[in-house]
């Protein structure tokens, strides 16, 4: 019998060495360790691998994060809010239409007379 596409994918697949550091590794980014940081401390455990291979790494987990986060369903609230039926300004008060009027809101070139010349 011939093998289907999901067992074939399970055995092509090559398991990255930094898969067992997954956990760690996303700690130390939560923790804003930097790549440089990260490299020695994998190598400490005996994992060596380049910058790039990290870097890529880090974008297929931080993908592979965003897509869990987006197929996430989020729990909603109901907030009530009271809102004013009814705004009144004092008395005193001026008018938007007396503030536009009033000579300290006019160019000074309209608040001056020309003088003879």
């Amino acid at each position: 019998m011939a093998i289907t596409a999901e067992e074939f994918l399970k055995t092509a697949k090559k398991a990255s060495k930094l898969d067992a550091f997954r956990d760690d590794i996303i700690k130390l980014k939560q923790a804003k360790v930097s790549n440089k940081e990260i490299l020695r401390f994998l190598a400490m455990n005996d994992v060596h691998t380049s910058a790039s291979n990290l870097c890529y790494f880090l974008k297929n987990l931080q993908n592979e994060l965003a897509k869990s986060v987006i197929n996430t369903p989020k729990t909603t609230e109901t907030v009530q809010v009271k809102t004013a039926t009814q705004i009144k300004p004092p008395a005193e008060a001026p008018t938007v239409q007396e503030k536009n009027n009033s000579v300290a809101n006019r160019p000074a070139f309209l608040g001056r007379q020309m003088s003879s010349i």
